[in-house]
């Protein structure tokens, strides 16, 4: 089903939020952002929230929040939708997501993922995510998450010339493997009572 068309991006409103909801079930289960954790955080951050559509409906989103540090943001969720990978889609939603926060006088962009998801992990690092720490069961027992960071230039390169494509980024004290209580590495989201907070 479908076309090969490109999605269209547009921003997110909040009859949006189920539909968001939806998809971070299909792709991530009992550890994607609820209902009730993307309407808590939607006043503070839709701004930079991203959806991908096509003329059939929503089939992917990014969920994206500034931290603590203003220059430091997160992309907390994202996804497209099984029937519409393979197309290119991640990688579009993914430059338009660090296009946004990068419009917004972001220069360091984190976010995490699951060491076994190496199809994601491939994803980042060819956008020159690195990584830069892990959340040691972050989603409980066994269940880690890496965190990888995009630092982005505050500089336009001279004309002519094109910027470093991977720099160093050097690793967040915070994301060395300690339990989450305290830590404000990230933006705190309420989670589900049955669920930790997301970060």
């Amino acid at each position: 089903m479908g076309t090969n068309e490109p999605p269209r991006l547009r921003g997110v409103l909040k009859e949006d939020l189920s539909a968001i909801a939806d998809l971070e079930a299909t792709a991530f289960g009992t550890n994607g952002l609820t209902r009730n954790a993307l309407d808590v955080i939607f006043d503070p951050s839709g701004a930079f929230w991203l959806l991908a559509e096509d003329e059939e409906g929503v089939w992917g989103h990014s969920v994206n929040a500034r931290g603590e540090d203003p220059h430091v943001g997160w992309i907390l969720g994202m996804a497209v939708h099984p029937e519409r990978q393979g197309r290119g889609w991640g990688r579009i939603l993914l430059q338009a997501s660090i296009d946004r926060l990068q419009d917004s006088d972001i220069n360091v962009i984190r976010l995490l993922v699951k060491r076994t998801n190496k199809l994601a992990y491939r994803l980042y690092e060819s956008f020159g995510f690195v990584d830069s720490g892990e959340r040691a069961d972050h989603f409980g027992p066994g269940e880690d998450r890496l965190v990888m960071s995009l630092l982005l230039s505050t500089e336009k390169p001279p004309k002519g010339q094109s910027s470093p494509p991977f720099p160093q980024v050097p690793v967040d004290p915070q994301d060395t493997g300690r339990t989450l209580n305290g830590v404000a590495a990230g933006p705190q989201i309420p989670r589900d009572d049955a669920q930790k907070w997301y970060s």
